[in-house]
């Protein structure tokens, strides 16, 4: 909703509530000047308002950017998040390493910078709400292993995250696991006011595996419910015709189902 909305409702102003600086005239027009003063020191602006709750709902509604407001609209409410972490251990054969921003020729594998940027990102959320838990899910050559439950305990996340190495890669990647094992080991709340949300963020890095996935009618629902996020964040290589970048993009990208 645009930042620039304005709530239209009655309001009053009286200058002499606050501080002002009312110049002073020459004695001799003091007594007029007196009066002009006392006549324009007060000022009262009156907006109209929205005669009915429901004509500013509409108003509202307008500028509401999802598809389905009623269904998917989270409440404007600060819940606990419970934040699963699902971590690609694959090394792609020929993965393009990262460079140093300096002179220097030192190089980082793509793991090693994911490492950092999850850092960053459990400090910064940690230091939102303490309250936040995390688990930690490694997405291995053709399975998946759940390493740790939730904890709000951020020492012992990047602990788990520190150990994380790297492993083979296959043709295809079976997805289904890795919500299979959400599904069995997660309560999704289903009250309007939730006393958490789920929020899965998958890091998937490979470029020439593809991931598959099973849209049974478990999986739907949970993807479709609305304490349920699940967000992407793809690293691979440049696309072009040696990998599988793109299909690999439109897979991920088919998971979203809360527009369907």
């Amino acid at each position: 909703m645009p930042n620039s909305i304005k709530n239209e409702v009655p309001m009053e102003y009286d200058s002499n509530e606050i501080d002002t600086n009312v110049a002073e005239e020459s004695s001799n027009s003091d007594k007029q000047t007196e009066d002009n003063c006392s006549n324009s020191s007060k000022a009262t602006f009156r907006i109209k308002p929205f005669n009915e709750s429901k004509e500013l709902e509409e108003h509202l509604r307008k500028y509401d950017e999802f598809v389905a407001p009623d269904i998917y609209s989270l409440p404007s409410v600060n819940v606990q998040e419970k934040i699963i972490l699902v971590i690609d251990r694959a090394n792609d054969e020929h993965c393009t390493s990262f460079k140093s921003s300096d002179d220097t020729t030192e190089t980082f594998t793509p793991i090693t910078m994911l490492k950092r940027a999850l850092n960053l990102f459990l400090e910064t959320k940690h230091s939102i709400n303490k309250k936040h838990e995390y688990a930690l899910i490694l997405l291995n050559e053709n399975d998946i292993t759940w390493v740790l439950h939730f904890t709000s305990d951020v020492r012992k996340i990047r602990k788990a995250i520190d150990k994380i190495t790297v492993c083979d890669v296959e043709d295809t990647f079976d997805m289904n696991l890795l919500f299979e094992q959400i599904n069995d080991n997660v309560i999704v709340p289903e009250d309007e006011i939730p006393p958490y949300l789920i929020r899965t963020i998958i890091f998937y890095n490979r470029s020439y595996t593809i991931p598959k996935i099973e849209f049974s009618k478990p999986v739907l629902e949970l993807l479709a419910k609305r304490y349920f996020i699940c967000d992407v964040l793809y690293t691979h290589e440049k696309n072009d015709e040696s990998n599988h970048c793109s299909r690999i993009f439109n897979c991920l990208e088919d998971m979203d189902k809360k527009d369907d």
